[in-house]
């Protein structure tokens, strides 16, 4: 079957429907690899200012309690009161 009218040598229009040629060259594995990582990556350099954060208020606490525990080591001890070696609290 002819077409009505002969395609124009100009202008090639793609076919929206058609699937890719087979002859398209495919990403390369690096790519396609990168291409993934991307939101992972991307996910990591927003969350590493507030994990940065965490980190260091977590070291400093760790100092400052060393710190105080050397100079009042039996204040933990006044300031919460542990249960009993029986697990129960006594009342006073």
């Amino acid at each position: 079957m002819n077409p009505d009218r002969s395609p124009s040598r100009r202008t090639v229009h793609p076919d929206l429907y058609a699937n890719p040629h087979r002859s398209a060259a495919l990403p390369s594995l690096g790519v396609a690899i990168a291409f993934a990582a991307l939101p992972v990556l991307t996910v990591a350099a927003l969350s590493f200012p507030t994990a940065a954060a965490v980190a260091l208020a977590a070291l400093c606490g760790a100092i400052a309690g060393a710190a105080l525990h050397r100079r009042y080591p039996s204040a933990v001890d006044r300031t919460i009161r542990l249960p009993d070696d029986e697990g129960a609290v006594r009342e006073t």
